[in-house]
């Protein structure tokens, strides 16, 4: 990490905010295969809070329901596995922090962008030459729920400097929220995702994406992940910045993707930015 005294800082942090227990459960929940609506009911019954926002999100202007919806297992069987898994893991993930003192942390483009990374890199999983195993994409989905996990950290523990590199990108959309922090902190939210990863005993194929999925020579463990994840965040990064082309991508080749494939991930990620965006927007 290149900026030791803030690495201590973090370390040392007596306010460093534990993952609930209820995080790890949810994770190796959903990872089971073969999930049916009546299992995620049953999985998601034992968080109160989680449940009441799924059924009000299943009622919600954004979800359209025919009839209103009373039980937890209707409300997932209308919003689906993939949203009730990005949601579920969404707030379990942004309970502990406190983000009030930095404003400019957007909660809304936070988990939208989450959702919209762990879609695209699934995406550009069925487009391997090789078919992926469920298992496979199982942990990619979750990998990029947690891919900006070290931005959150970042808002909570030292508001002040992220706020600065916030505003920073927000005056400047050309520029990434990574070089802004580097500029503020010498660090980026990558390197403090994945301490925390690590901290908080998350397995490590997780804690290697969360820290390296910008790494774009990465050719160690678990690289596929990263390559994907990466790519996912570059292409979610360019429709927040409104740019229509494709970020250019030496992964993209070495996973064996054709030109014309990574031109449909993208165009299929258009409409559902639209629609994440519109979801985050009834969710927070």
């Amino acid at each position: 990490m290149n900026n030791p005294p803030l690495h201590q800082r973090i370390v040392a942090c007596k306010n460093i905010p534990s993952l609930p227990k209820q995080a790890h459960r949810l994770i190796r929940a959903f990872s089971k295969e073969n999930l049916d609506y009546h299992d995620l009911a049953k999985i998601i019954s034992d968080h109160p809070t989680i449940a009441a926002r799924l059924i009000s999100l299943a009622n919600s202007a954004w979800a359209m329901p025919a009839n209103p919806i009373n039980s937890l297992e209707q409300a997932c069987a209308n919003l689906g596995l993939t949203v009730v898994r990005s949601v579920s893991i969404g707030l379990t993930l942004i309970s502990p922090f406190n983000i009030s003192a930095c404003p400019a942390f957007d909660i809304r483009r936070f988990w939208a962008s989450s959702k919209l990374v762990a879609d695209g890199a699934v995406l550009l999983a069925y487009a391997l030459p090789t078919q992926p195993n469920p298992a496979f994409l199982q942990t990619l989905h979750t990998g990029g729920l947690l891919h900006n996990l070290g931005l959150i950290c970042l808002a909570d523990l030292v508001p002040k400097e992220t706020q600065q590199a916030l505003l920073w990108v927000k005056s400047n959309p050309e520029l990434t929220v990574n070089r802004a922090l580097h500029q503020t902190l010498q660090m980026d939210f990558c390197e403090v995702g994945g301490l925390f990863a690590e901290t908080w005993g998350l397995p490590d194929e997780l804690a290697t994406i969360i820290k390296f999925h910008r790494t774009t020579n990465y050719q160690e463990h678990y690289w596929e992940f990263i390559a994907l994840i990466g790519h996912a965040a570059a292409m979610v990064g360019s429709l927040f910045r409104t740019q229509s082309a494709l970020p250019p991508s030496i992964a993209i080749a070495k996973l064996g993707i054709c030109d014309t494939d990574h031109q449909q991930v993208f165009e299929k990620l258009k409409p559902l930015f639209i629609q994440t965006n519109q979801l985050a927007k009834a969710l927070f």
